[in-house]
C-alpha cells in the first residue's frame, strides 16, 4: 500500500538540507524584487492588470487571455476542492480515517518523511504538541480526508475541475494538483512553520478578528492604529488586514500595541465587534518577513510541476498557470493577505440561472462552509463537508 501512496503522491527528493541553508546572496536583484511583486494583489506599489487581464477570473473555469475556451461542461457534473488551512486542527482529528488503508497509509508515509508520529499526534495529542506541529498535521490530514473522498464519492474526486485551499491549504491543494509531490510539500511545511514561529519570537505580535459596519472606515482605522503604537521602541508598527473572510469580517495583523488600540477604539470607526485569533504572531503580515526569506530559500530547491487544474492563489486570487507562477506565489503566502473572499469570488461567481458545482470541503473542522455560506449560499447549498 506504501507504493501505491508514493504513486498517487509522487516522489521527489528530500529538502532536508534546506532547512539549514542560507542563501549566498545578500540582496535581491531588481528582476527577482519584479517578479515576486508580479504576485502582489492591490498593494501599495504593486502594478495593477489592465481590466481585461483580470476578466477571466470573473468566470467559471474561464480561460486566461489568448487561450482557447474549452468546450461548454455541466457545473452539475464538475467538482470543486477545499483544503483548510492552520486553525481546523483538534485533538481527536483523522480518527476516522483509521478504517481507510489509504490515509492509513499516508499517516505513516508523512511520519516518516518528517520524523514524528503525525497519526498518533492528530488523534492523540497532547494539544499543545498538536497546537506546535499543527501545520504538518492539518496538511496530512486533509489528504486523508481527500482519500476517504477517493473511496466514498470517487466520481466527484474525478470531476474536480479546481481546488483551493485557506492559507496552508494552499499547499494541500497544490500537492492535489499534482504541482508538489507529499516529500517536498511535507518538508516546506515543517520549514515553513519553524520560520514563522522564529520570526513570532523575534517581534511578538497578533491577530485580531473584527465584524465591521457597513460604512466602516477601517483604512483610517488602521492608519490611527499604527501611529497610537509608534514610538521609539517601536518607530515603524505594523497594523494591516491578514485575511479577507467575508463581507463585513476581517482579521488583523500586527504589533500588540496597535490591536490594543482597535480592541478599545474600533467602534468610533465602524468595528461592530472584535475576538483574538488564538495564533503566537502576526501571520500574513510585514512580521514575518524572516520567514519568508527562509521559504523562499526552500522554494527555490523545491521540485514543481505545473498543476493539473486551476488552484487560485490566496495571494491574488489567480491561478498559476506555470512552475514559476507557483512558486511566486508559495513564497509570497507567507506575508501576503489570505485573500479567500476573492478566491470564493473566483470559483464561484456565475450568472444566476447558471447552476453551482459540487463542492467538498475536506478535513478537519467546518469552517469552509461556514465561510462559503457567507460568501455565496448557492454555492453553499451545494457543498458537503468531508470532516474527520
Amino acid at each position: 500500500m506504501t507504493s501505491l501512496i508514493r504513486r498517487v503522491y509522487g516522489k521527489a527528493r528530500f529538502l532536508a538540507r534546506a532547512v539549514g541553508s542560507k542563501s549566498n546572496k545578500n540582496s535581491e536583484s531588481p528582476l527577482r524584487r519584479l517578479l515576486q511583486d508580479a504576485s502582489n494583489f492591490g498593494e501599495a506599489g504593486a502594478a495593477i492588470p489592465a481590466e481585461g487581464e483580470l476578466q477571466w477570473a470573473t468566470q467559471p473555469y474561464a480561460t486566461q487571455p489568448g487561450q482557447e475556451p474549452a468546450p461548454y461542461v455541466d457545473p452539475k457534473e464538475t467538482t470543486v476542492i477545499l483544503f483548510p488551512g492552520q486553525g481546523s486542527q483538534r485533538v481527536g482529528m483523522g480518527r476516522q480515517l483509521q478504517e481507510v488503508p489509504a490515509a492509513k497509509e499516508l499517516y505513516e508515509l508523512a511520519s516518516s518523511i518528517v520524523g514524528w508520529d503525525v497519526g498518533r499526534v492528530c488523534r492523540e495529542g497532547p494539544a499543545e504538541e498538536l497546537e506546535r506541529r499543527c501545520q504538518t498535521a492539518v496538511v496530512v490530514t486533509s489528504l486523508g480526508a481527500l482519500e476517504l473522498a477517493r473511496d466514498t464519492r470517487p466520481a466527484a474526486v474525478e470531476r474536480a475541475r479546481a481546488a483551493a485551499g485557506f492559507s496552508l491549504g494552499e499547499i494541500t491543494a497544490l500537492v492535489f494538483a499534482g504541482a508538489l509531490s507529499l516529500e517536498p510539500a511535507l518538508r516546506l511545511v515543517e520549514l515553513r512553520a519553524a520560520a514563522m514561529e522564529a520570526a513570532a519570537r523575534e517581534r511578538p505580535g497578533g491577530m485580531l478578528t473584527v465584524w465591521l459596519a457597513p460604512d466602516a472606515r477601517l483604512k483610517e482605522l488602521l492608519a490611527r492604529a499604527r501611529d497610537r503604537a509608534r514610538s521609539p521602541a517601536l518607530p515603524e508598527p505594523v497594523c494591516v488586514i491578514a485575511n479577507y473572510l467575508f463581507p463585513g469580517c476581517k482579521v488583523l495583523a500586527g504589533d500588540e500595541q496597535a490591536l490594543k488600540f482597535v480592541e478599545a477604539e474600533g467602534r468610533s470607526w465602524g468595528v461592530r465587534r472584535s475576538a483574538r485569533v488564538r495564533v503566537s504572531g502576526a501571520f500574513h503580515s510585514p512580521l514575518m518577513a524572516r520567514a519568508e526569506q527562509a521559504v523562499r530559500e526552500a522554494v527555490g530547491l523545491c521540485s514543481v510541476r505545473e498543476p493539473r487544474l486551476p488552484v487560485p492563489s490566496c495571494v491574488d486570487a489567480r491561478a498559476a498557470r506555470s512552475v514559476a507562477g507557483v512558486k511566486r506565489r508559495l513564497v509570497r503566502l507567507t506575508t501576503s493577505p489570505v485573500r479567500w473572499e476573492q478566491v470564493l469570488h473566483v470559483l464561484y461567481a456565475r450568472p444566476p440561472d447558471t447552476p453551482q458545482p459540487l463542492t467538498l470541503a475536506l478535513g478537519p473542522g467546518g469552517a469552509l462552509r461556514s465561510t462559503l455560506k457567507l460568501v455565496n449560499a448557492r454555492a453553499w447549498d451545494s457543498s458537503i463537508q468531508i470532516d474527520v
